[in-house]
């Protein structure tokens, strides 16, 4: 069922009339979020009205810009819709600076090494835990906050993922998720399989992906940190959510399209009778 439209919970603001993000997911609640590839803000707060948990954003592999993810983070939010963000690689500053503008999470693809993950986290978290640069107005004015409370609450409130998507991330994962002020990580399961098999298959159950995604649930789930997973259906979603993962970024807005129109043309067509000249 969707939410409510209306004035949802801040992430960090000052009457909390909704659960955030963090604390239903602290109350062990799936969330399920729509991926999007292209960020027109119809289709950002569309997508939250039809009941997701949360969009995210892709800015590592889909067309949107960062004005275009601005104005879906606002558009979202006009729902009652959190958003996260895939930047691109190497793209820890825009990822703080969506943070800027309202994402509530953010998702850095690539992360290899202990230091990608430190640098993830000096980049995202406020002093004393990293050395986020202040500015975020947009996102104390879309949230509803007072300044000081953004300030307090950010570091808490605000949710950084590390991609594990290689066979150089799957060899240090318990080493990333020990950096402290790390929220979590995100399997890539096509680029992990990619790697695991050394470019032969993309194949989200190779075996050898299944043994470092179990790995992934087990070590996280020890050390009390988020995990997350892109799935390319709702049936791969639910498959995920009972295995363990906490959030679920499923499809794509442009699949979502496509099969709501096919539906509708075989529904007319099935009534109408087969095509026939366009006269």
């Amino acid at each position: 069922m969707p939410r409510p439209v209306g004035h949802r919970s801040n992430v960090i603001g000052n009457a909390m009339t909704a659960p955030t993000l963090r604390t239903r997911l602290a109350k062990g609640e799936k969330i399920f979020a729509a991926w999007m590839g292209a960020a027109y803000p119809r289709m950002a707060e569309a997508l939250g009205r039809a009941g997701f948990d949360a969009v995210i954003i892709d800015l590592q592999h889909g067309e949107a810009s960062f004005g275009e993810a601005r104005d879906a983070i606002s558009a979202a939010h006009l729902a009652n819709t959190p958003t996260g963000v895939r930047v691109g690689l190497d793209g820890f500053g825009e990822a703080a600076r969506l943070y800027d503008v309202g994402a509530e999470f953010a998702i850095l693809p690539m992360i290899n090494s202990v230091e990608d993950a430190r640098r993830l986290v000096d980049t995202l978290k406020y002093p004393p835990v990293g050395g986020r640069s202040w500015g975020g107005t947009r996102a104390i004015s879309l949230f509803g906050a007072e300044t000081e409370s953004y300030r307090t609450a950010a570091n808490d409130q605000l949710i950084a993922l590390a991609m594990i998507e290689t066979r150089q991330a799957a060899d240090v994962l318990e080493e990333i998720l020990d950096v402290p002020g790390l929220d979590g990580v995100f399997v890539g399961p096509s680029d992990l399989s990619i790697s695991l098999s050394k470019g032969a298959r993309l194949d989200h159950q190779l075996p050898e992906s299944v043994e470092v995604i179990n790995r992934v649930l087990a070590a996280a789930k020890a050390r009390n940190k988020l995990t997350a997973i892109y799935c390319g259906s709702g049936e791969a979603a639910a498959r995920n959510a009972e295995l363990g993962f906490d959030i679920m970024g499923i499809g794509s807005d442009w699949a979502f399209l496509t099969a709501g129109a096919q539906a509708a043309l075989k529904a007319a067509r099935g009534h109408a009778g087969p095509a026939g000249p366009n006269y």
